[in-house]
This record gives structure tokens, C-alpha cells and sequence, in this order.
């Protein structure tokens, strides 16, 4: 996925795909996603440039596609945790899927169906593209 600054928005989608995304895949300064209050659901990076912030707008992306892919996907608003991918660990014995963070905030994110649907079709694009 894309977001509106253009940066790459990974997600992974099965318990592995997390693990890999979140410990293999996202780098230091990544931001890294998960939908919060309990929910089950998808990791969620953006990939940053070193030395570079995300805006408001890309964190709501990030933060769509968390609450999107996540079984709190038909609640009309949803608080989604992030922090930089350094501060994600995955302890030994820790099942698949499951990891630790420090240093999180929280963004809250209402359903919009343009922001999604803009999401949705970047991805498409990219895969029209390949």
C-alpha cells in the first residue's frame, strides 16, 4: 500500500507474515501499527527513510489498514497502537503473532471509506504494475 506521502505501507496478514514483518522486515526508524483495546489483527509498518517522520495523514493510513485488517474492522472507530519498529521485540516462547513493544502511542481512527478505498487501490495498482 501507499500512503498519501507516498511511503510504502506493508502488512502482514497471517500470525507468520506478522512475526516477519514486525522483527525481519521493518528496520529501526519503521513505524510499526497494531489495532489496540484487545483486538486480534494484522502488523502493520510504514517504511521511513532514515532521519524522516510520518505526517498525521500517514500515520490515519497506517492506522486504516490496522483497523481494517483487524477483527475490529466493522466498528465505526478504533484506537490503533505504533512505535518505532526498534521498540518491537519477540520473546522466545512467545507465540506466532505475538510480540512486545515499548514507547507507544496511540492514534485514533474512524472508519473513512475514501481514505480506505484510496488505500485499497494503491495496492491494486502496484500489483497491476508488477
Amino acid at each position: 500500500f501507499t500512503s498519501s506521502e507516498g511511503y510504502l505501507i506493508l502488512v502482514g496478514r497471517t500470525n507468520r507474515e506478522n512475526d516477519r514483518l514486525s522483527v525481519a522486515v521493518a528496520r529501526g526508524n519503521d513505524l510499526w501499527f497494531h489495532v489496540g483495546q484487545g483486538y486480534a489483527g494484522s502488523h502493520v509498518v510504514i517504511r521511513l527513510p532514515r532521519g524522516k517522520t510520518a505526517s498525521l495523514e500517514s500515520l490515519l493510513d497506517a492506522g486504516t489498514l490496522a483497523h481494517y485488517f483487524s477483527k475490529a474492522r466493522n466498528t465505526p472507530r478504533c484506537e490503533v497502537i505504533y512505535t518505532q519498529a526498534k521498540n518491537v521485540r519477540k520473546p522466545k516462547g512467545l507465540p506466532p503473532g505475538r510480540v512486545t513493544t515499548t514507547g507507544t502511542k496511540t492514534v485514533r481512527v474512524d472508519r473513512e471509506e475514501d481514505r480506505l478505498r484510496r488505500l485499497l487501490d494503491s495496492a491494486a495498482g502496484a500489483m497491476g504494475r508488477s
